[in-house]
């Protein structure tokens, strides 16, 4: 029996079509998995306007994805309907690396309540991509990637929060957010057909094993004036692991005839790290400078010294009897670091009341983004790429005092409009020999969103 470990495909042609057809068929059972498109891309059209910066200043159902503590501060039950998307344009040496489009559907509740005088709410945050629920793609280590785009925009987010409003123009609150795991399993028997391979007699049987993973996500907001809102929120890392186990036994040989190999069999299982989220904590304050003018500051520190490396270790395991010394699978080479490191992100927004008339009130925004990037030049055996972003956002909308004598709360409709720089970056290699060699990465990502809030 031959056994190694490897980070890419072994050269036999044996392991090497048998790691192909485990990894096609894995991806085609691959689970829905709950992340953050929302980290890239903002959540509702509000906060998008405003460059992100509402974690002291949403008031609405996005709260679920901002800051939870303030969900405790409407009393009507808030509903917030919206779609949003956003194309990445990413190239490399000019040519255009194919990274998904993220849209669908933003959806957020809050209901609120009271327990002993004081106020409480409970809500809910999804974003609902209209393609894919979830995409997974593990790429040899050497080959370039967008390392914090590749597969984050196709995802479902899923989160659920609880709030109460403390004495003192204080409210806290905290929960849930939702992912899944997946441990799958393909498993063939029977006859590899030898020389003709389309004579095999094979008999697949798939086992796929979910396993909901969850992290944290809190927040709290003081009133200190009545025109100063100071905030903190806190949300959770988390690391989704692909575990796919390919088996194959049985004979090899033609149906009929005595087999060259009896009960061969090649064992594949491949563990990669399919989507990284880091851990993140963002202090902000929301300033009502005016009656007509709002400004938002958030910073944000985001964990990615943990990152690992997401290539696929690969173990293989095969035994085909007296022609094992004729296939020589070399030991694996150790995965190399990616040596990310952690990163300070500013936003600031801000939102002015351009117009108010007794039946209409109309806003504009505009917002401002610096995320450094947290990846290295790439002058070595990683190809992680990714650029310093600069996010220009305007937005604007219109509160309406209702709809006739149906719904008698305000109704407000919000339109923003989003644009991501990432200036070109040069990766120069150390060694002159690398396979990749040196190459240039630049992009943008334009987006928006078309959100509806109501109260009830």
């Amino acid at each position: 029996m031959t056994r190694a470990r490897l980070a890419t495909a072994a050269p036999a042609a044996l392991a090497a079509t048998a790691a192909l057809a485990a990894l096609a068929a894995l991806a085609a059972t691959a689970a829905p998995a709950a992340a953050n498109p929302a980290d890239l891309f903002g959540f509702g059209a509000r906060a998008q306007g405003m460059g992100g910066a509402l974690t002291a200043g949403t008031d609405d159902a996005g709260a679920n994805y901002y800051n939870p503590a303030l969900l405790a501060g409407g009393d009507a039950i808030r509903i917030d309907v919206g779609y949003q998307l956003a194309q990445p344009l990413l190239s490399v040496d000019g040519h255009s690396q194919g990274v998904d489009t993220s849209r669908g559907l933003a959806l957020g509740l809050a209901v609120p309540g009271r327990l002993a005088g004081a106020r409480l709410a409970i809500g809910a945050g999804l974003f609902l991509p209209d393609q894919q629920l979830t995409r997974t793609r593990t790429l040899p280590s050497p080959q370039p990637r967008w390392a914090l785009y590749d597969n984050r925009p196709q995802r479902l987010f899923l989160a659920a929060n609880l709030a109460f409003e403390l004495p003192g123009g204080v409210s806290v609150g905290g929960g849930i957010a939702y992912m899944s795991g997946m441990k799958g399993v393909v498993q063939l028997e029977g006859i590899v057909g030898f020389p003709d391979p389309a004579s095999s007699q094979l008999v697949l049987d798939m086992d796929v094993d979910l396993k909901t993973i969850r992290y944290a996500q809190a927040g709290v907001a003081w009133q200190a004036t009545p025109w100063l809102t100071l905030a903190a929120s806190y949300r959770g890392g988390f690391r989704l692991v692909l575990d796919q186990t390919f088996r194959l036994s049985g004979d090899i040989g033609s149906p009929g005839a005595p087999p060259l190999v009896e009960d061969g069999f090649l064992h594949l299982r491949t563990v990669a790290q399919d989507l990284f989220q880091p851990m993140q904590v963002t202090a902000a304050l929301h300033a009502q400078l005016t009656p007509r003018l709002a400004l938002g500051f958030d910073l944000a520190w985001h964990r990615w010294s943990v990152f690992e490396n997401p290539a696929a270790n690969i173990d293989i395991e095969l035994d085909i009897g007296d022609f094992n010394d004729l296939v020589n699978i070399p030991p694996q080479d150790p995965l190399p670091a990616p040596h990310f490191h952690d990163i300070a992100v500013p936003r600031l927004g801000v939102e002015w009341v351009a117009r108010r008339t007794p039946r209409r009130v109309w806003r504009v925004r505009g917002g401002y983004t610096y995320e450094p990037s947290p990846a290295p030049e790439q002058s070595g055996a990683t190809n992680y790429i990714d650029g310093d972003k600069h996010t220009l956002a305007t937005g604007a909308g219109v509160e309406l005092p209702g709809l006739g004598g149906v719904i008698l709360r305000p109704v407000a409709i919000d339109v923003s409009l989003v644009t991501t720089f990432l200036p070109e970056r040069s990766h120069r290699k150390l060694l002159a020999a690398d396979p990749v060699g040196d190459y240039r990465a630049r992009g943008m990502v334009i987006g928006g969103a078309l959100s509806s809030r109501w109260r009830f």
